[in-house]
């Protein structure tokens, strides 16, 4: 499978790079572990090689802790689902993953703890800081 960076237009006023710590605390709820850990993955390998790199299926699934069974139904195979259903890799002859992340919605942001909420807030509020 060829993993290449997804360029597009930014998705959203202030966006994350995906081994920010926003990722962890405030995706990770949302993706799940499994998923969080490929996007951070995946993303880093799409800004180190923007011409893509070649994941071998089976090594990916066995560095991750996922195991290996082929199918559509195997765990990396649902992982990699998860990140396409959730908008942030999508296929196109090959998957392109997303560097960059939005903020969570407002409707995610809803269902977490009053702790996350106030980390939310707290990162959203220093990256628009660098960016004015």
């Amino acid at each position: 499978m060829l993993v290449v960076p997804w360029l597009s237009a930014a998705i959203a006023p202030v966006e994350f790079p995906v081994r920010h710590p926003y990722v962890e605390a405030l995706w990770l709820p949302v993706l799940g572990p499994s998923a969080t850990w490929m996007l951070r993955r995946l993303g880093t390998w799409a800004i180190a090689c923007p011409g893509g790199t070649l994941m071998v299926l089976p090594e990916l699934s066995e560095s991750m802790g996922l195991g290996w069974a082929s199918g559509q139904r195997s765990k990396v195979q649902r992982t990699i689902h998860r990140l396409v259903l959730f908008g942030m890799a999508r296929w196109t002859g090959e998957l392109e993953v997303r560097t960059t992340v939005p903020a969570v919605s407002d409707r995610q942001l809803a269902r977490m703890s009053s702790g996350l909420v106030r980390s939310h807030d707290r990162m959203l509020a220093a990256m628009h800081d660098r960016a004015a």
